[in-house]
């Protein structure tokens, strides 16, 4: 596992270091979000994203992140109110800790979120519609057109396909995507398929809002 910790507050750093580097997880160490995003590449497995950070704070920094890279982030801050948390979903953050914590829960939640992540799937090409997935390569593409998901995007999207023609409640989506430990708003998932939508451009009828119970992939017209 190669981590980026994105933390202004030394101690902090120092004692998720200590813990991670003897689960032999390889911790790269910045203490600023300028100094995060230039040590961002492809080789980075996971950001650890501070939330109150001097010059850019954590909110930008997963904004910026987000828009060249679907690395898993998990924000870890002081800040435990729920909109805080909503704002860093809404962001495409993954998974959110509030301080105090222990860094070896810190790092169960690193290890399930990538867990996840990587589970085996069956590799095979997706054809619904104008719709083009290749699982392989999480290649999403619209009338040849190729888009750009974030994980959950990606991972709402699939879910969706896979139960096409079903009802998915906002729970269900809530457990599967975010995990059983999710306690935020449900708002989160509107939030989501929203965002999904607009990138599937004309393709977004093919997600049905379900009024007071969910959302349904069906491809009615052929196109």
């Amino acid at each position: 596992m190669k981590v980026l910790l994105i933390e202004d507050e030394k101690l902090i750093r120092m004692f998720i270091v200590e813990y991670f580097n003897k689960q032999n997880a390889q911790v790269i160490e910045a203490c600023n979000g300028y100094e995060g995003l230039d040590y961002m590449d492809e080789s980075i497995d996971i950001v650890l994203l501070d939330i109150m950070m001097s010059g850019i704070d954590g909110y930008e920094v997963c904004q910026l992140i987000r828009e060249k890279s679907d690395v898993p982030i998990i924000f870890i801050s002081a800040l435990s109110e729920d909109d805080n948390k909503l704002k860093g979903y809404a962001l495409g953050a993954d998974d959110f800790i509030s301080k105090p914590f222990t860094p070896s829960l810190l790092y169960a939640k690193c290890e399930a979120l990538l867990k996840r992540i990587h589970k085996n799937v069956q590799k095979k090409i997706i054809h619904e519609g104008i719709i083009t997935i290749d699982e392989d390569t999480h290649e999403v593409l619209v009338n040849g057109r190729k888009i750009n998901l974030s994980y959950k995007e990606y991972s709402i999207l699939l879910y969706l396909i896979a139960n096409k023609r079903k009802i998915l409640t906002r729970d269900q989506l809530l457990d599967k995507i975010w995990g059983y430990d999710y306690y935020g708003d449900q708002r989160i998932v509107d939030t989501y398929i929203k965002k999904l939508r607009r990138k599937l451009a004309e393709a977004s009828s093919y997600i049905q809002t379900v009024v007071k119970l969910g959302y349904m992939f069906e491809v009615k017209d052929k196109q």
